[in-house]
């Protein structure tokens, strides 16, 4: 038997230094192993400093890849954070950000509005797709109890597939025949800062975060989504109309989400291709999960796993590591932060085993002693 044993008592009230205490110890022990990780695949390890700081942050190369990457990024994990909020589990980020991409390529490419208010038109269209997406998984839920995990999932296969007919038929470049479309002109491309790759999605995405951050936390929408996400149950008896409180978070997070195909077609690519959806699902989940589904939180997530993914490709590129390794990585630091979560819902105690020696204190009273003397 062991000399010592450990309690867990279930925490009543949790301070906020202990959940960002806990929060900042997961991440550091996750970067931790990694480093392990990558040690072991030959990466020498005073290079690790040099690849995940002063390259990703300190090189003007490395800083524009990982802004430019946090952009779409922000935007999918604040859809997933959204939904997370009021219990509603959106895995079809991928799925709303390909009928995103979808309507803004369609008002390039059937010349909707005069040109001058292309850009907005094509804004306005990313958001409606991506949340008529969202919202179709929304009203299954509502009206027919289906799992939203399952009809978002599956709703991203149909937003990929319906993107591959376009581009493989009515919208395919008809100047080489390649599955991609046209490219769009240049006011219908968003600029970019001087020489660099970052463009002026960053002040979308943002906007965005400060919209969701004013929303959640001083909004009455808000305090209603906090009441529904506690006991739905309880919220209908006292009124709280928790169906449309669902499918307007879900046609909120399904907008973010094709914002994101926005940012991709009209700042990245200038034209929609068949990887502009893809790997979105994963690293959604992941930063909304460090990010504690608070879109300050989840922002500086987004800029922390981005600069994982440039630091990720340096090493690919250097020291010829699989592509599996940035997804490790990820795996890496989701599991540890799950795992530190144990010290916000349980204090935990050490206790000894070992049997406790009574010791007499009685006293022997004065008449007895004399009585034996």
């Amino acid at each position: 038997m062991l000399p010592y044993r450990l309690v867990l008592s279930p925490r009543l009230a949790v301070p906020r230094w202990l959940r960002a205490a806990t929060l900042i110890g997961g991440i550091a022990f996750g970067l931790l192993c990694c480093a392990i990780f990558l040690i072991a695949f030959g990466v020498p390890a005073g290079d690790l400093a040099n690849q995940f700081i002063l390259y990703v942050f300190g090189n003007s190369a490395g800083l524009d890849q990982t802004l430019t990457r946090a952009i779409s990024l922000v935007l999918v994990s604040l859809s997933v954070a959204l939904c997370l909020r009021i219990r509603f589990w959106n895995i079809g980020v991928e799925g709303q950000l390909w009928m995103g991409a979808i309507g803004a390529t369609a008002v390039s490419f059937y010349h909707i509005g005069p040109w001058f208010l292309r850009m907005p038109l094509m804004i306005v269209a990313a958001a409606l797709g991506g949340a008529l997406w969202c919202g179709i998984a929304a009203v299954a839920k509502i009206r027919l109890r289906a799992d939203e995990v399952i009809t978002t999932l599956l709703l991203n296969y149909v937003g990929y597939l319906f993107a591959q007919d376009l581009l493989y038929g009515r919208w395919r470049n008809p100047a080489d025949q390649f599955p991609v479309s046209p490219t769009f002109p240049a006011y219908e491309q968003l600029p970019t800062f001087g020489g660099w790759h970052l463009h002026y999605g960053v002040f979308v995405a943002i906007a965005a975060t400060v919209f969701c951050w004013w929303l959640c936390r001083y909004s009455r929408f808000g305090l209603l989504s906090q009441a529904v996400a506690e006991n739905r149950t309880a919220s209908r008896a006292l009124g709280i109309p928790v169906a449309r409180i669902t499918l307007t978070t879900a046609c909120l997070a399904g907008g973010l989400s094709g914002l994101a195909g926005f940012s991709i077609v009209a700042g990245e690519e200038h034209k929609l291709t068949q990887f502009v959806g893809n790997d979105f699902i994963f690293p959604s989940i992941a930063i909304a999960y460090l990010g504690r589904a608070n879109p300050i939180g989840v922002f500086i997530a987004a800029l922390a796993v981005a600069g994982l993914y440039t630091a990720g490709d340096s090493l690919k590129a250097f020291y010829q590591l699989p592509d599996t390794v940035v997804v490790t990585m990820e795996a890496f630091l989701l599991m540890t932060v799950a795992a530190f979560d144990v010290f916000i819902r349980y204090r935990i105690t050490v206790l000894s085993t070992r049997p406790k020696v009574l010791r007499s204190t009685t006293t022997v009273p004065a008449q007895a002693r004399e009585t034996r003397a």
